[in-house]
């Protein structure tokens, strides 16, 4: 029944599909005395949908060994496909968020949300 709702809301807008691209190089991440990371992944999610960076180490610093970064040798470039609704009527698109998320090899750790149409000026046909 969700599906048909969807369809229903979509009834007259016009879809556009956008490419976005994150270019992972270097995360710098503060933690506790209690718990320091191990290795880290960047994942951008939305609902069932994820993409995932490869896990890096993460190395605490010298002034601060409760602050490390990770670094990216060579950047590492995550893509996703996002379309994009737009009544006729409307100047702007219909939100839609998603959600970076810094994961521990085993536990989550932080996450940002991000709303996609904030990026767009144009459509762009693929």
């Amino acid at each position: 029944m969700a599906s048909v709702w969807k369809r229903l809301q979509r009834v007259g807008k016009n879809a556009s599909k956008f490419q976005f691209v994150a270019s992972y190089q270097e995360l710098m991440v503060e933690c506790t005395k209690k718990w320091q990371p191990d290795k880290l992944v960047v994942v951008w999610t939305r609902r069932s949908r994820r993409k995932s960076s490869k896990s890096h180490s993460w190395q605490p610093g010298i002034k601060n060994p409760y602050r490390g970064v990770v670094v990216w040798p060579v950047p590492e470039n995550i893509e996703i496909t996002v379309t994009l609704f737009k009544d006729p009527h409307a100047e702007e698109f219909e939100d839609k968020e998603w959600t970076f998320v810094i994961e521990n090899v085993s536990t989550k750790l932080s996450s940002q949300s991000f709303n996609c149409c904030v990026f767009t000026n144009t459509p762009c046909l693929f």
